[in-house]
Formats: C-alpha cells, sequence, structure tokens
C-alpha cells in the first residue's frame, strides 16, 4: 500500500507540475508565427463541453473544492468497491474545438491512450477485472470535447491543446451511481516549438485526469 501510495503520488505532482488547468481560457504561447503573422483569435478556448449522457445526473454535481472548473459528485458508498472494471473509452468529437478534423484512427487512439492511464493508475493498488461481480465498481467515461496543440499540418503555432470528459463510476452489478465527474482542461505552457505529436497536450490531460481519479479512491479506502 506504502508503494501504491508513493506512485499515486508521484504521478499527481507530474499532473501539478504539468500545468494542466481546468477552463482556463488565457493565452500565453507566442503571438506570432515565424513570418510575423498574428494567430487566430480565441485559439487557446475550449468551448463550453457538450453532454454525453453517461452521467445519471447532472444536477447533483458539485464544483470541486480542489479543482477549479470540475464538477464531481461522490456517494458515501464508494469506499466499500475495491475491484474495479473499465469501460472502453468514448470519443465522441469528430472535429477538434478549432474545427480540424479527427481521423476514426486518431479517437481509437485517443481512446486506448486515456484507458490506459486509467488501468494504469488502478492496477498499482485495486485489482481491474473484465467481469461483473458483487463490491466491483464500472468506470465509464466519455471525452467530450478535444484541443489538438497544433493545426492540421503541425504547424509552427503551438495551440494550448487539451480536452473535456464525463466520467461516472456505477455499481458494476446493479448500475447504481457511485460518483461523477465533468471537466475541461488546456495545458499551459511558454514554448512555441513545432509540435510532433498534435494531441501531445490531450494525452498529458488524460494522464492527469487518471491521477485524479487515484488520489480520489485513496482517499475514499
Amino acid at each position: 500500500m506504502l508503494k501504491s501510495r508513493i506512485v499515486y503520488a508521484t504521478t499527481f505532482a507530474l499532473l501539478l507540475a504539468g500545468c494542466a488547468k481546468s477552463n482556463n481560457t488565457g493565452g500565453s504561447r507566442a503571438e506570432t508565427n515565424t513570418l510575423g503573422e498574428q494567430k487566430a483569435p480565441e485559439v487557446n478556448t475550449m468551448p463550453t463541453p457538450r453532454r454525453s449522457g453517461i452521467i445519471s445526473d447532472y444536477a447533483r454535481l458539485k464544483p470541486s473544492t480542489e479543482f477549479p472548473g470540475t464538477r464531481v459528485w461522490k456517494s458515501d458508498k464508494l469506499g466499500q468497491y475495491k475491484r474495479f472494471i473499465v469501460d472502453p473509452v468514448i470519443v465522441i468529437p469528430s472535429t477538434s474545438t478549432r474545427g480540424v478534423p479527427i481521423t476514426e484512427k486518431d479517437k481509437q487512439r485517443l481512446a486506448a491512450d486515456f484507458r490506459y492511464e486509467i488501468v494504469d493508475i488502478l492496477q498499482a493498488t485495486y485489482p481491474v477485472i473484465t467481469v461483473p461481480a458483487p463490491k466491483t465498481a464500472r468506470i465509464k467515461t466519455a471525452v467530450t470535447e478535444v484541443a489538438r496543440s497544433a493545426g492540421p499540418h503541425n504547424d509552427w503555432f503551438r495551440w494550448e491543446g487539451g480536452a473535456a470528459a464525463e466520467m461516472e463510476i456505477v455499481d458494476s452489478m446493479t448500475g447504481e451511481a457511485l460518483a461523477s465527474a465533468v471537466d475541461s482542461s488546456l495545458v499551459k505552457t511558454n514554448d512555441p516549438g513545432k509540435v510532433t505529436d498534435p494531441y501531445s497536450d490531450t494525452k498529458l490531460v488524460f494522464r492527469g485526469w487518471a491521477a485524479r481519479l487515484g488520489k480520489l479512491l485513496l482517499n475514499t479506502h
């Protein structure tokens, strides 16, 4: 257990140092490209995320006291669950927040990357299984917005990439809701350099959210 706590603490520290900020629309990237052209206005903003429908009751979500911009709800029963099933992540948007198409291949890759981060955090402490069982929780996740870190050709502007997502944890046998959350984050950086992976910031946000989940469960059990 001590080892798992160290793992979670280290990962969560990376989240804080990695500067993923929820619902922050400010920009810190270069204002012009190498040709001196102005960047497009509102390039570093996240639109109001759409609803995926995986959350059973949006009305009971309340602002997080720890993470500004995050809305959460948690049942007192969550601490009774010691095993988890992680459903495949759903990536809803077919275009990024700035209108760049997201291919089916990229959607599948993003879904797999997010699920990997969740499983990696959980299995440090809890069994991750595939079959519903008593006192086993199921984690459902949907990505509702994707903000690329660069334009369609990984152009000179290093945009502030990130994502928006919804998550709900339910009893794997009954479907009773145990916890839910909604968040959107953009990664802040002062590096205006060329981007090699247009979804690098999105993946960093996924890692940060997985770390938050691990911290939530550690504080619950």
